[in-house]
C-alpha cells in the first residue's frame, strides 16, 4: 500500500499515521499483556490445568474486558493526547478509532492465537488474507475513491478489525466457552509481566525516534524517515522472519543432539550473508523503486534507507551470537540488554536530533542495536561459545559497503542506465566473494552441483518437448 499512501497521503498526513500507530502499539503492549505467550506457557501444561479451554478463555475474557475499560479511559483523555503526540487537539478523531481498531484487534489477535495453537494452518492462512485483502479494498475506497486523506485510512482500518472481530469472535467464545479462572489469570499474569518492559524498550529503539523527529523537526519530517524506516528494515521481513521461523526450533533440536559448535557458526554466516545480499540490492535500487513508487516530495526518503538497512542486518545477528543465553535459560540477561538498549536510544535521541536532525536518529539506532549485539555476544559465549567466522562475515558486510558506495558515488540521471548499473553492481557481489574464496571449496562443488543439476534437468526438459 505505500505507492497508494505516499500519492495521496502528504507527508504530514504519513506522519501522523507512523505517530497515532506507534502510540497504539506502545499502548497495545501494555494492555496485551504479553499473554499470547503465556497462553501457549499454561495451554497444553495439565500440571496447571485440566482444561486448555479454561486458559484460553480466561485470557480472552480478562484482556477483553480489562482493555474495554481502560482504552475508553484513554480515549477520554484523545484531546490532550492528540495535542501532545500530534500537532492539534482537533486531531482527536485519530486516537480515538486508533483505540477502537485496536480493541477490536485484539479480539482477532485472540483467534490467529487459537488457529495457531492448533495448528489450524489453512484455516489462520484464509483468515489472514480475507482481512488483508478487505483492509486493503477499504483502504482505497476511502483514500483513493472518497478522497478522505489520513482519516479514511483510519476509519478503513478500524471497520475491517470491527468486521472479524464482531463475525469469528463469537465463534471462538463458542469453541472455548465462558468461564474465567482467577488462579489460572493469576499464574498467566506472573509469567507474562515481566515480558512487558522488555517488550516496550524494543519498542521504543523502533519508535521513540519518530516522536522526538515530530518535537525537533517536523511531523512531515516524522513522515519522510517512517517512509525511509519501513523500506529499510525490509529486510528485516524478507530474510530474518521466515529464517527463524524454520531455525529456531531447529537450531534447539541440533543442540539438544551435541552438534558441533561450528555448525552455528556456519549458519550464522549463511544467515548473513542472505541479509547482506537482500540488503544490498535494497540500498542500491531503493532510490530507482522510490521514484516510481511515491511523489518527489517522498524521494529524500531514499537517503535514509541504506543505513536503517545496516541497522538490522547487525540487528538480526541477535539470536545467533546470544543463542548461548536462550539454552542456558538466562533470559533474564536478555532482559536487562533491552532495558539498556531502550535508555540509551531514547537518550541518544534526546541528545543527536537536535543537531544531526533526521541522521541523529539513524546514528541512534545504529549505536542502540550493535549495542545490543555486542552485549549478547559478550554474555551469550559465557555459556555457549560459538566459534563465529569473523573474517568471513567481515568481508561480505565491507564488499557490499564498497559496492554501495560505487552506486552513492557515481550517479546516473538516465532511469534505464541506472537499473543496468544497479543490476551490474548486485551481480557482482557474488562473483567477489567466489574470487576472494570467502565462498569456501566444499561450497564451490556444492553450488557447482547445485547448477549442473538444475542445467541439466532443463536441458532434459526441452529434449522432451514435442
Amino acid at each position: 500500500m505505500i505507492p497508494v499512501y505516499t500519492h495521496y497521503l502528504s507527508p504530514s498526513d504519513y506522519g501522523i499515521n507512523e505517530l497515532v500507530g506507534l502510540t497504539t502499539e506502545i499502548i497495545g503492549i501494555v494492555l496485551g499483556l504479553g499473554i499470547s505467550d503465556a497462553i501457549y506457557r499454561f495451554y497444553y501444561d495439565k500440571s496447571e490445568t485440566d482444561s486448555p479451554n479454561t486458559v484460553f478463555s480466561t485470557a480472552c475474557i480478562g484482556i477483553t474486558l480489562s482493555s474495554f475499560l481502560l482504552l475508553a479511559l484513554i480515549g477520554f483523555f484523545s484531546k490532550p493526547i492528540a495535542s501532545v503526540v500530534l500537532e492539534e487537539r482537533s486531531q482527536y478523531i485519530y486516537i480515538l478509532l486508533a483505540l477502537a481498531t485496536l480493541w477490536f484487534n485484539q479480539q482477532v489477535n485472540f483467534i490467529y492465537t487459537y488457529l495457531r495453537i492448533n495448528e489450524a494452518s489453512t484455516k489462520y492462512l484464509v483468515v489472514s488474507l480475507l482481512k488483508l485483502i478487505t483492509a486493503l479494498s477499504l483502504n482505497i475506497f476511502f483514500i483513493v475513491g472518497m478522497k478522505m486523506g489520513v482519516l479514511g485510512l483510519f476509519i478503513s482500518n478500524c471497520i475491517t478489525a470491527a468486521f472479524f472481530a464482531f463475525c469469528l469472535y463469537p465463534f471462538l467464545l463458542y469453541r472455548i466457552g465462558i468461564r474465567f479462572s482467577w488462579g489460572i489469570a493469576q499464574k498467566m499474569l506472573r509469567f507474562s509481566l515481566p515480558v512487558i518492559p522488555s517488550n516496550l524498550a524494543s519498542l521504543a529503539v523502533n519508535a521513540s525516534d519518530r516522536y522526538f523527529i515530530k518535537v525537533f523537526l517536523s511531523i512531515a519530517d516524522a513522515g519522510i524517515y517512517g517512509l525511509g524506516y519501513k523500506l529499510g528494515n525490509i529486510v528485516f521481513y524478507l530474510v530474518r522472519v521466515p529464517f527463524m521461523q524454520i531455525w529456531d526450533p531447529r537450531k534447539y533440536a541440533l543442540y539438544s543432539q551435541g552438534a558441533p559448535k561450528e555448525l552455528f557458526a556456519q549458519v550464522a554466516t549463511y544467515f548473513a550473508g542472505m541479509m547482506i545480499y537482500v540488503g544490498l540490492g535494497i540500498s542500491i535500487f531503493v532510490h530507482d523503486v522510490i521514484q516510481i513508487i511515491s511523489p518527489a516530495e517522498y524521494w529524500s526518503a531514499a537517503r535514509y534507507v541504506p543505513a536503517v538497512t545496516l541497522c538490522y542486518v547487525i540487528y538480526a545477528m541477535d539470536h545467533h551470537v546470544g543463542f548461548g543465553i536462550l539454552v542456558a535459560k538466562k533470559t533474564e540477561y536478555w532482559t536487562l540488554v533491552n532495558l539498556f538498549m531502550g535508555a540509551i536510544n531514547i537518550g541518544l535521541n534526546f541528545l543527536l536530533i537536535p543537531t544531526y536532525g533526521v541522521w541523529g536518529a539513524v546514528g541512534a539506532t545504529f549505536i542502540s542495536l550493535t549495542f545490543k549485539v555486542v552485549c549478547l555476544y559478550a554474555i551469550g559465549k559465557r555459556f555457549f561459545n560459538i566459534p563465529f567466522e569473523w573474517f568471513r562475515l567481515t568481508f561480505m558486510l565491507g564488499a557490499a559497503v564498497l559496492l554501495y558506495a560505487a552506486r552513492f558515488f557515481i550517479s546516473l540521471h538516465d532511469f534505464v542506465a541506472a537499473i543496468i548499473y544497479d543490476t551490474a553492481l548486485c551481480a557482482i557481489y557474488p562473483v567477489i566473494l567466489w574470487v576472494f574464496n570467502i565462498i569456501n571449496t566444499d561450497e564451490k562443488r556444492i553450488i557447482k552441483s547445485f547448477l549442473k543439476n538444475i542445467f541439466h534437468r532443463k536441458i532434459i526438459s526441452n529434449a522432451a518437448r514435442p
